[in-house]
């Protein structure tokens, strides 16, 4: 079964793991350290199943104090690539994003986790700029790793050139380049190609003007 069919079945009762700021793209990886009970449970049950939840972002400290903590409707759901059983029965898992997806609505459950009704984000029309925008974007990208020379940015240019899509290659860039969390939230709610594209632009283009700064700063 493929990553789409996976979370497809997923999807009707989908359990969410929240946290502040976290933010789940397509194609990263997230080490998460799973330590409290009710996320133990959740993270035996998934990896036990179809080893898919989402992360859900807790966007403020008003909304950690509402009981349940509020989260913003756009979501990551991923795919556990890694589960490691600590011996007092914590978890250190990594989680693989796959898919944008949106909270239609919460789900009464006995589990002590939260599950929720989500729908799958896509692209809903054709993107005519895409093509130029993305190799706008590997332009940039080819310039930072020329520029850093270092493995991260090696690394970033070989997957942004292996990218399927301009899709793809937006959320690839994004992913590396954009730590704060409501810089990467934005780059989740942008389903349309040539926002993401902009975004990711835009973290390519700052990132490559610090390091011309870095550069030309005295000793």
């Amino acid at each position: 079964m493929d990553d789409a069919e996976t979370i497809r079945r997923t999807l009707p009762a989908l359990p969410i793991f929240p946290l502040p700021g976290a933010v789940l793209l397509p194609h990263a990886l997230v080490p998460l350290h799973i330590f409290e009970p009710r996320y133990r449970k959740m993270t035996q049950d998934c990896d036990a199943g179809l080893r898919v939840l989402a992360l859900a972002n807790i966007p403020d400290d008003r909304a950690a104090a509402e009981r349940p903590p509020r989260v913003l409707p756009a979501i990551g759901i991923g795919v556990l690539t890694r589960v490691d059983r600590l011996p007092d029965g914590r978890f250190n898992i990594v989680l693989r994003g796959v898919q944008r997806a949106v909270i239609e609505r919460e789900l009464p459950t006995a589990e002590p986790y939260r599950l929720v009704r989500a729908r799958a984000l896509s692209p809903s029309r054709p993107a005519p700029s895409a093509g130029e925008l993305a190799n706008d974007l590997k332009r940039l990208v080819l310039a930072l790793s020329a520029a850093l020379r270092n493995e991260e940015a090696q690394a970033l240019a070989q997957l942004a050139g292996r990218a399927a899509d301009p899709g793809d290659l937006a959320d690839i860039v994004a992913g590396a380049l954009i730590a704060n969390p409501r810089d990467r939230q934005a780059v989740l709610e942008a389903v349309e190609l040539e926002p993401r594209l902009e975004l990711a632009a835009q973290a390519a283009a700052a990132a490559l003007a610090r390091t011309a700064s870095n550069a030309s700063a005295p000793n």
